[in-house]
C-alpha cells in the first residue's frame, strides 16, 4: 500500500511541476511580446557594418600608422643599441620589454580613431532608427548595409 501511495505522490508532483513549465513559458511569451512598448521588437532594425573597411579608410588613421612605424624603427634602432654587448637571455628581454612599449603605443594611437569610428557607427545606427549595428562578418542574413554611411559620417566629422 505505501509503495502505491509513493508512486501517486511522484506522479502528482511531475505532474505539477509539468504545469508550472506549462504556465512560466505562457507567461514568458506574453511579457516578450510586450517588451519595448508593445511593436517594437517587432519593427526593430539590424544594421551591419564592414568595420574592417570603415577602419582602413578612417581619416586619421594614415597618421597613426606612420607614428607607428616610427615608433617601431626607432625601438629597433635603440634595441639592437642596447643589445650589442648582451647574452641571449638579456636580448630576450629587452626584446620583450620593447615589445610591450610598442603595443602600448598602438593602443595609445588607434584608440582615438576606434572611437571616432564607433561614435560615427553610433550616430548613423540612431540617425536611421536602428536598435543595433553589427559587424557585418557575424551575420549570415539581413540586416541594413551601413558601411557607406559610416564613412560618410567619418568624413563630414573630420570636416
Amino acid at each position: 500500500m505505501m509503495e502505491f501511495a509513493h508512486k501517486k505522490n511522484v506522479k502528482v508532483i511531475s505532474l505539477a511541476i509539468a504545469a508550472l513549465m506549462v504556465i512560466g513559458v505562457f507567461v514568458l511569451a506574453i511579457q516578450g511580446r510586450n517588451l519595448g512598448g508593445g511593436d517594437a521588437t517587432m519593427n526593430s532594425a539590424i544594421g551591419k557594418v564592414n568595420y574592417n573597411q570603415v577602419m582602413a579608410s578612417a581619416p586619421g588613421l594614415a597618421d597613426a600608422q606612420t607614428q607607428l612605424q616610427q615608433a617601431a624603427e626607432d625601438s629597433r634602432k635603440e634595441f639592437e643599441e642596447k643589445s650589442k654587448d648582451m647574452s641571449d637571455a638579456d636580448k630576450q628581454k629587452l626584446a620583450q620589454e620593447y615589445q610591450k612599449k610598442l603595443q602600448d603605443k598602438q593602443k595609445e594611437v588607434l584608440e582615438p580613431v576606434k572611437k571616432e569610428v564607433d561614435d560615427a557607427i553610433v550616430a548613423v545606427g540612431k540617425t536611421k532608427g536602428l536598435t543595433v549595428v553589427v559587424n557585418q562578418g557575424a551575420v549570415v542574413y539581413g540586416g541594413v548595409d551601413v558601411t557607406t554611411d559610416v564613412q560618410a559620417q567619418l568624413k563630414k566629422a573630420k570636416k
